[in-house]
């Protein structure tokens, strides 16, 4: 039996204006914060702290899941044998890949911890805003937040 067509109402102006408006600050957001972030040494030093964190996570199961699989063909046959191999391999690069993850997270807190690298970037920061949304978002395009004054001529 065919479902019954329901059609979605249309949206209206005010909905699709409003939808426009916070994609626009959601991405005015993400451009700002990482422009933040960037420009001062300890903010990004905190942040790639936290992304390598991250990787560090999936890497975790990575290797759990590994096991797992070297586990299960522990004793392979000949025909078997070469994926095996490259499946040790892929384990050993993941170990080593956990371990510079490690070592660079641990690096990067342990800078925040010093005042003598705490620097800002010299340029204001919409500068560094442009670069973001350039490099990063070549497509976007932030319409101007409108203005206290702006918003009370209407």
């Amino acid at each position: 039996m065919a479902r019954p067509h329901t059609k979605t109402p249309a949206k209206t102006f005010q909905q699709r204006q409003t939808e426009r408006h916070l994609a626009d600050a959601q991405d005015r957001a993400i451009v700002e914060d990482m422009a933040k972030k960037y420009t001062c040494t300890n903010s990004i030093a905190r942040d790639f702290a936290s992304q390598c964190y991250e990787r560090l996570t999936d890497v975790d199961f990575d290797l759990l899941c590994s096991k797992l699989a070297l586990d299960f063909w522990a004793d392979p046959s000949e025909a078997a044998r070469p994926v095996v191999d490259v499946l040790r391999e892929l384990e050993a690069e993941r170990r080593r890949y956990l371990a510079a993850l490690t070592d660079l997270r641990e690096r990067l807190l342990a800078l925040t911890k010093s005042d003598a690298v705490h620097q800002h970037l010299p340029l204001p920061i919409e500068h560094y805003q442009e670069q973001v949304r350039d490099r990063l978002f070549p497509d976007l395009v932030l319409r101007p937040v409108p203005t206290l004054a702006a918003s009370s001529d209407r």
